[in-house]
């Protein structure tokens, strides 16, 4: 007689009820460690004790002395050290506008903005009293710098050729240094940006970006720079709190 045949049993489609339970538990679980992770201090004095514990049972572990132990670091930078993306873009933009005339350009750093103005834009050859397009581009900058509560370094350069005697400055430091003060004066006159966070400075012809044996080299290094930085201690803004 022919054996009977198992009886088949037809299975639900997917899978079994419970797994969803497990997979909960199991999400729920590593959720808990990474947590107890995040909330947990090295404590390197216990780690040493620890050591020493190993190298009595085995004998291999050398000693060290601890004299400053840390207590533990944070595993999240509670700020952010950058220049907010916004003024970033604003100052930017600005310098974009001006482009086109080959006098103005602008380059990102780490932590401030630089735009770099050419003499032909600014100023009179021998003077140091602002141009109409130049002040243009001031009352663009400054209203940035003004809401944006910015710190602003104004700086003079100049080429390497003397001055002349009937210049009223004299020299091209006298020059240099005129320039970047007037540009520090219309802001604060107009935008009313205090002094603790704008500085002028006059270098004459101590940065050159050019060689100065050429009339090209020379109008380049002819220029007035603005440097700006966030007004907030080297960071731009405040991102993670820590909690006390």
């Amino acid at each position: 007689m022919a054996e009977d045949e198992p009886k088949k049993v037809k299975c639900a489609k997917g899978a079994p009820g419970w797994m969803c339970t497990f997979a909960d538990m199991m999400s729920l679980l590593l959720c808990f460690f990474v947590l107890l992770l995040s909330f947990a201090n090295m404590d390197e004095v216990k780690f040493a004790k620890m050591n020493g514990s190993m190298k009595d049972a085995f004998g291999v572990q050398r000693s060290q002395q601890i004299i400053n132990p840390v207590e533990g670091t944070l595993m999240i930078s509670p700020n952010f050290d950058s220049t907010p993306f916004n003024v970033r873009q604003e100052l930017m933009d600005i310098a974009e506008e001006f482009a086109d005339s080959g006098l103005v350009e602008a380059a990102e750093l780490e932590d401030s903005i630089v735009i770099r103005v050419k003499e032909q834009l600014a100023f009179d050859s021998g003077k140091a009293v602002l141009r109409p397009e130049f002040i243009k581009l001031l009352d663009k900058i400054g209203k940035v710098a003004a809401l944006a509560d910015a710190n602003i370094i104004v700086s003079g350069h100049s080429d390497n050729v003397v001055v002349r005697k009937e210049n009223e400055f004299g020299t091209n430091w006298g020059l240099s240094a005129a320039r970047a003060v007037a540009v520090v004066e219309y802001w604060a006159g107009k935008y009313k940006i205090p002094a603790s966070r704008m500085s002028a400075a006059g270098f004459a012809d101590g940065k050159p970006i050019a060689n100065n044996n050429t009339a090209e080299g020379r109008a380049k290094n002819r220029r007035v720079e603005f440097t700006v930085r966030p007004n907030t201690g080297g960071r731009a803004f405040t991102g993670l709190k820590e909690l006390q």
